[in-house]
C-alpha cells in the first residue's frame, strides 16, 4: 500500500505530538522505577479504579489494546498484588478484574502526582491557550480512537 504525502501542516502536528509527549518522559521513568510498572499497566489500574469488575474484553476496549494483550497485562499485576480476578457471578465463563487494595492505593498516589506534574508542565499557559489546547486533544483523542478501534477490528478478524 502506497503512503499518502502528509502535508506541512500534518507535520508540523506530528513533530509538535512527539515533542509533547517527550515531556512525560520524565514522570514515566520516576513512576517506572519507584513502582515497576508500565505506563499501560498503570493505565489498567486506572481504569478499574474508575469502574471495577471489568472484563478483559472491556479492558481491551478502553486500552485499545488486544485481548492477549491484556491477559498478559493482567497475568503481572495479579502475580504483583496490584489486582484479583473472579469468575463473573452472571456469566461463569467470564471474568471479572478488581483493584487490590495494592492497586488501589498505587492509583490513587499516582494520580494527584501525575495531575501536578503536568499541571507543572502548562503553568506558563493562559486560560483560552488551554482551552484551546484541551479541544484540540481532545480532538486528537477522538480521532486516534476511532483510528484504533478500526486497526483492533482487523487484528480480530485476522485471529
Amino acid at each position: 500500500m502506497k503512503r499518502q504525502p502528509r502535508t506541512p501542516e500534518l507535520e508540523r502536528a506530528i513533530s509538535a505530538l512527539f515533542r509533547a509527549s517527550a515531556l512525560l518522559d520524565p514522570i514515566r521513568l520516576t513512576l517506572w522505577d519507584r513502582e515497576n510498572l508500565t505506563v499501560t499497566q498503570l493505565r489498567l489500574l486506572g481504569h478499574l479504579a474508575e469502574q471495577e469488575g471489568l472484563s478483559n474484553a472491556e479492558l481491551a476496549e478502553r486500552l485499545y489494546v488486544t485481548r492477549p494483550s491484556v491477559s498478559a497485562l493482567l497475568e503481572r499485576l495479579e502475580r504483583g498484588g496490584f489486582i484479583r480476578r473472579e469468575v463473573a457471578p452472571n456469566d461463569r465463563r467470564s471474568i471479572c478484574i478488581w483493584l487490590e487494595p495494592r492497586g488501589r492505593a498505587v492509583v490513587e498516589s499516582l494520580r494527584e502526582e501525575l495531575r501536578d506534574y503536568a499541571a507543572g508542565l502548562m503553568e506558563s499557559m493562559s486560560p483560552a491557550e488551554l482551552v484551546d489546547f484541551a479541544r484540540a486533544v481532545e480532538r486528537f483523542v477522538e480521532s486516534g480512537s476511532e483510528r484504533r478501534r478500526r486497526d483492533l477490528q482487523l487484528e480480530d478478524a485476522d485471529d
